[in-house]
């Protein structure tokens, strides 16, 4: 790959970073980045894991985590919300996934 492909696969990875964060709060498909970035999906995928070591699925679910975490320590905004908001089908759905990636369901989270 030369270099001026490589800075362009930066260049449109860290584009596609910027746009995930600001759109945390909507539910994001890899179908969706994909549209929004001109891509075919597999080939987004390729340049994703390339260029941050991690597959899109996964940055998108540890930062939607990441963010509810902090909504929990933050306020009083009850799962149900937060699951709802960070577009997890059910707050069943987001205490699973939750859980697994914390090792603590969120309203244990909370209190500790």
């Amino acid at each position: 790959m030369t270099m001026s492909r490589r800075n362009t696969d930066a260049i449109t990875i860290h584009s596609i970073l910027d746009w995930i964060e600001d759109n945390l709060e909507s539910p994001l498909s890899l179908e969706k980045v994909s549209e929004r970035s001109g891509y075919s999906k597999w080939h987004l995928q390729r340049m994703f894991k390339k260029e941050t070591g991690h597959s899109l699925g996964q940055y998108i679910r540890s930062r939607k985590l990441t963010e509810i975490a902090q909504k929990l320590k933050e306020s009083n905004e009850p799962i149900l919300y937060l699951a709802e908001r960070y577009g997890f089908e059910s707050q069943q759905t987001l205490t699973r996934t939750f859980k697994n990636y914390f090792d603590v369901p969120p309203h244990k989270y909370r209190i500790t």
